[in-house]
């Protein structure tokens, strides 16, 4: 394993740091959060991708990543954080500072953060107010898939409906259903002053947003 990104494997390989297949970790038909770190740019934001017939996401106009992702990148890097605070630490851009850089401008796999993945984007679909990429050669670099927390569910689902409101996407029920999700944050981390905290910030940017609409 390089400072930065892992060499292509051949998706039939096994290796203990990475190279692994897809299908290994990520089910068909279901959605996966990930914080997406392109090269050349400092700069993470997390990104939610649907793995269908193929691995595919959605980049609103209003986000950072659109005007990246327009420009010159060629390689992105995936990363599961351990600790679902790390979204939002990505979300108001407090990452970037944790991340170790290499010298090809590629983040420094590190699986204390968490378990790292790679694709190439290629966009498939322009609309007015988006981009839907595909991520070619979807493969696994290095680290294990965190298990499973009630605290990552809840905290995830509320920055998925924080980053579409952010970016004009407003549902009728996305209020109360943030409301609902605070509350399944405050049980799931048993009051953890970490975690509630970040999911009042939340809340109280959310119900601002959504009054001035």
């Amino acid at each position: 394993m390089t400072n930065s990104a892992a060499s292509e494997f051949k998706s039939e390989e096994r290796t203990p740091k990475g190279g692994r297949s897809l299908e290994e970790f990520l089910l068909k038909g279901l959605y996966y959060e990930f914080i997406a770190i392109p090269c050349n740019f400092k700069y993470t934001m997390p990104l939610g991708i649907y793995n269908g017939v193929k691995p595919i996401f959605t980049v609103y106009r209003e986000a950072g990543l659109y005007k990246i992702l327009r420009g010159s990148v060629r390689e992105l890097f995936l990363l599961a954080p351990h600790d679902p605070i790390v979204f939002y630490e990505s979300l108001v851009h407090k990452l970037e500072s944790r991340i170790e850089w290499g010298d090809d401008d590629c983040p420094k796999v590190s699986e204390f953060l968490g378990c790292w993945f790679k694709c190439y984007p290629t966009l498939i679909l322009e609309n007015r107010d988006y981009d839907i990429y595909e991520c070619s050669k979807f493969t696994h670099v290095a680290g294990v898939p965190p298990p499973y927390s009630r605290v990552m569910g809840c905290l995830v689902e509320l920055l998925v409906i924080y980053t579409k409101v952010k970016a004009g996407v407003i549902r009728e029920g996305y209020l109360d259903y943030a409301k609902w999700l605070r509350w399944c944050i405050e049980k799931a981390s048993r009051g953890d002053f970490k975690y509630v905290s970040t999911a009042d910030f939340i809340l109280q940017d959310l119900e601002r947003v959504t009054w001035e609409s």
